[in-house]
Order: structure tokens, then sequence, then C-alpha cells
């Protein structure tokens, strides 16, 4: 189901201030996590502690590497709280991210390519651990929110353009492998610890829609799902901070040195850096033709494009806000209005960049 791979350290200033900020176990004034290591090390354990005895150390292995890797995030209260003593997320839905960037591949050919099985293995993983952090927290009726993030990195890393027809595309193959991970995750889980009849016929045929695997349909007949709907987009800025700066769900790169504000315990704090992708292609120099999207040079409706083509993969709608360019004129935002009605978006909501952290 999901096969380890070697750790990723930070190469994000602004990612390393987040995680200190809010992310970093503190009892008064000692220090309990003392590498970001430390703070997965806590989180998988109490998360494994669940599961049974002979399988803790399995499951917890599988979610410190997923971790490690920034390949899936958890709930920001898990991150924050879990292994601390504290449960504060027994209320509300429980909220995961896979990130689209962390399976970007570059190996011995030229280019790079995407690695759609691993992400599909760590959707089914999200599933469990939020799971997990439903039993953790005695929540009988959990819900589970999966989605993706770091999208606009991914397509930039393998040369794709944000607002282009084969930057589309991928972020479609993006949307269908979180589906079949997610209910993959959800089959097999309701096979293990049961399942939830009560949404079976809508899941059934929402699953046909979509094309799923036939084994995968068959196993759902036969074991049902545990958990109804599981994927949604939605803002996730922390952890999307932490995780490298990488762009938020499914924005656009907010461009070379870009203000992060990280509102702190012991005040606010400011860091310039340019993200994810930047950083890394930067570092690479593969004399790459042109520089990838971002924000300030692309239209309102790239955004609602980029939402149209993962929402049929997605059980809810896409609807957290935009971001908003600077200087936005009154002609684009109409664009943008117009364009969202015909693809069946509701009314447009913005955010401002510079607040995107806070």
């Amino acid at each position: 189901m999901y096969e380890p791979s070697r750790p990723s350290p930070f190469i994000d200033l602004a990612a390393v201030e987040a995680w200190d900020a809010w992310f970093r176990w503190r009892e008064g004034s000692r220090l309990r996590d003392f590498s970001i290591e430390d703070t997965w090390r806590r989180v998988s354990a109490a998360l494994a502690s669940v599961e049974a005895q002979s399988a803790r150390k399995t499951w917890q292995a599988c979610f410190m590497d997923a971790f490690a890797t920034w390949r899936l995030l958890p709930d920001e209260r898990l991150v924050a709280a879990a292994g601390t003593g504290r449960i504060p997320w027994g209320h509300g839905p429980l909220h995961a991210i896979v990130n689209a960037a962390a399976f970007v591949r570059h190996d011995r050919n030229p280019g790079a390519n995407i690695d759609l099985e691993g992400l599909r293995g760590t959707a089914n993983l999200a599933v469990r651990m939020l799971d997990d952090a439903a039993l953790l927290a005695g929540i009988a009726a959990p819900k589970l929110r999966i989605g993706l993030t770091g999208v606009a990195d991914a397509l930039a890393l393998l040369g794709s353009g944000y607002d282009s027809d084969a930057g589309r595309e991928l972020a479609g193959a993006l949307g269908r492998a979180l589906a079949e991970g997610c209910l993959r995750g959800s089959v097999d889980l309701a096979a293990a610890r049961g399942g939830d009849a009560a949404d079976l016929h809508s899941v059934a045929a929402r699953a046909m829609a979509r094309g799923m695997p036939t084994d995968l349909l068959k196993a759902l007949r036969q074991s049902g799902t545990r958990h109804g709907q599981l994927t949604a987009i939605t803002s996730q800025g922390r952890l999307a901070l932490l995780a490298n700066n990488i762009a938020d769900a499914l924005d656009p790169l907010r461009g070379e040195n870009h203000a992060n504000h990280i509102a702190a315990a012991n005040g606010p704090r400011m860091i310039r850096s340019s993200g994810y992708a930047l950083n890394l292609l930067r570092a690479r120099d593969e004399n790459r033709p042109a520089k990838p999207d971002t924000l300030a040079h692309l239209p309102c409706k790239a955004q609602i494009g980029m939402r149209a083509t993962l929402q049929p993969w997605i059980d809810e709608p896409i609807a957290y806000p935009m971001l908003a360019m600077r200087g936005l004129g009154e002609d684009d935002l109409r664009e943008a209005r117009l364009e969202a009605a015909s693809r069946g978006f509701d009314a447009l909501t913005f955010r401002d960049p510079a607040a995107v952290t806070s």
C-alpha cells in the first residue's frame, strides 16, 4: 500500500518559522520538539496507539515516513497536539492533505514525472490516519476530509503551465488518483473495522460514474465503505507553509520573494521566501525555457479553470476563497464571475495573499 522513501529536510525559511510558531511542542519555557522529526515522531506514535499491538510499529513507521517526506499532512490540530496529552480535535471535520509536489520524481532520465501510484497509496493511508485520529478522540461519527495541496508546485516542477490544457490534464490525473486512493482506503477500513451502509448506494453510484477500477468496485460491493464522503479541497494555509511553503490547495504560485505573515504567541513574524517549487527550480538551474506561472501574471479565470478540472473528483464543492492579485480590475472580476457561473460555481470570494498564513 505504501512504499517508504527518504525524508526531505526543510528547504524554505518560512516553513521553519511556521513550525516553530504553530506546531512545535513546548511546555512552558521547556522545548519538547527539538526538530521537525520529533514532531512527526510524537504525532505518528499517538495515532498508531489505537492500532492492534502487533501492528503499531508498522503503522507508526508508515505515518512517520509519509509525514517526514511531506507527502501527507494531518489536520493542523493533530500536528500541534497529538502526543502531548491534549486532544483538541474532537469537534468539526478532521482534515488531511496530500501534497502533490512531493510526488514529482527526478531520476537519471531527462525531465521529471509524477508518481500517481504513490499518491493513490498516500491517499489510502490518509483515510486510516484520520480514522485513527477519530478513534483516539472517541468521535463516534467522524467527518473526514482529504484534499490536495501543492498542485501549482507540481505543475511548475513538471514544466506544465498552470493555465494550460496540459496543466489541467495533469491536475485531473491528480484528482482521479486522490479519489481512487481515498475510496480504496475507506473500503479497506470497512473490511477491517466495519462500514457505514447508510450512504453505500450513493458512494457506489459515484464510484461507477468516476470510472473506478473493476476490482475496487467489486470490493466496495462486498465490504461497503467506512466513510461516505472523503474528498474535499479546502484552504489549509498553515500546513502548506509548513510543507516548505507550497502553494495552498489549488492556488497558483505566489511568486519570488513573497511575504509570509506568521502570527505567533510572542508576536507576529514576517518572512520573505519564494516557496518550494521556485526554490528547487533555482537550485537545479535546468535551463528551463520560461519561468512558471505565478499569481501576478494569471487571470482570475485560471483559478476557476483549475477548480473546474478537479471538481468531478471531489465530493464537496470547491468553494474556499481564491487568491486575489493586486490591482484586480472590474473587467477582470466581471470576466471571472462569468466564468465561474458558466462552470457551475457559486458567487466568488477572494482572500488577500499577504494574509494567507496569518
